[in-house]
């Protein structure tokens, strides 16, 4: 179960490679939130430049919600909270 402080990733669906990394911020029993740290910028940056990189940061390295009830959204744990020393 995905919780509190959770290193996550989502995978491409289809490919299995990552798009995003990032930590779960929110947790409950019906849903969690992560702020997400970094992308995969060979698949969201095609284009180059300042707008681009400004828009990607804002719509993709936000804060998203997903209902664990969702069994599409392929996120994965990297690293449990509490396993490596932390928490």
């Amino acid at each position: 179960m995905i919780e509190l402080g959770d290193y996550v990733e989502q995978k491409h669906p289809i490919n299995k490679y990552f798009l995003k990394r990032g930590i779960v911020v929110e947790s409950n029993s019906d849903s969690f939130v992560v702020q997400w740290l970094s992308c995969n910028k060979d698949f969201f940056l095609e284009f180059k430049g300042d707008m681009f990189e400004d828009l990607n940061k804002r719509y993709l390295l936000t804060k998203m919600s997903y209902a664990r009830t969702n069994n599409k959204i392929d996120i994965v744990v990297l690293s449990k909270v509490g396993t490596n020393g932390v928490g």
